[in-house]
């Protein structure tokens, strides 16, 4: 296969899982169709077959990649050149971005979290993928309350961090307000949690 025969495969499994993410913030998992994902994707039922074989594939692709422009946005820069504050910060500017969590992005993990509850194989990779981020944001508040002198649950705190972000996103997803708006005051709701712990840093 050559070079770019390499490349169209690549664009078109993309293409197909950024129609899947558009499918089921419309649509929610149960109302997801290889049929849909193709009329989205504006191909035949075929290309999806062939590129992911079955509905469940694509779908945790979709997640996947999702997952994975997270986690390129939060490591843009170098990571090791920031403090645990600035990295927690970051984090939550990321999670207010139009480009990290914008509309479609909320709505698909929301449909993966309601139907986690019954489809055991949606609970383990949103349970693998919560406990990730849970242990990332932990060690950040474990250095920061170090280097502050102060003695905390980072466990419990990067938790409930993150608890309040998800449910920020909820909030701004059924808000009537503009996305751009409830995102700066979920933005400013997290900062303030923060603060509460670590007046110094935010």
């Amino acid at each position: 296969m050559s070079a770019s025969r390499d490349d169209q495969v690549v664009d078109r499994r993309r293409s197909l899982i950024e129609a899947a993410v558009k499918v089921i913030s419309k649509r929610g998992l149960t109302g997801v169709t290889i049929s849909s994902i193709a009329a989205e994707a504006k191909c035949s039922y075929g290309v999806v077959s062939f590129h992911f074989q079955s509905k469940e594939g694509i779908i945790f692709a979709a997640l996947d990649h999702t997952a994975a422009e997270y986690e390129a946005n939060l490591t843009r820069l170098d990571a090791s050149a920031l403090g645990p504050a600035d990295r927690i910060r970051r984090m939550i500017d990321t999670d207010f971005s139009r480009n990290a969590a914008g509309r479609h992005t909320i709505a698909l993990w929301l449909a993966f979290w309601a139907e986690a509850i019954r489809v055991p194989a949606y609970h383990k990779r949103c349970a693998d993928l919560r406990q990730h981020y849970n242990r990332a944001v932990c060690a950040d508040m474990t250095e920061l309350a170090q280097l502050r002198g102060v003695s905390i649950d980072a466990a419990q705190l990067a938790m409930s961090l993150n608890a309040l972000i998800s449910g920020l996103w909820v909030e701004n997803l059924v808000s009537m307000m503009p996305m751009a708006e409830g995102q700066k005051i979920a933005r400013e709701a997290c900062l303030a949690f923060m603060r509460w712990h670590f007046p110094e840093d935010f």
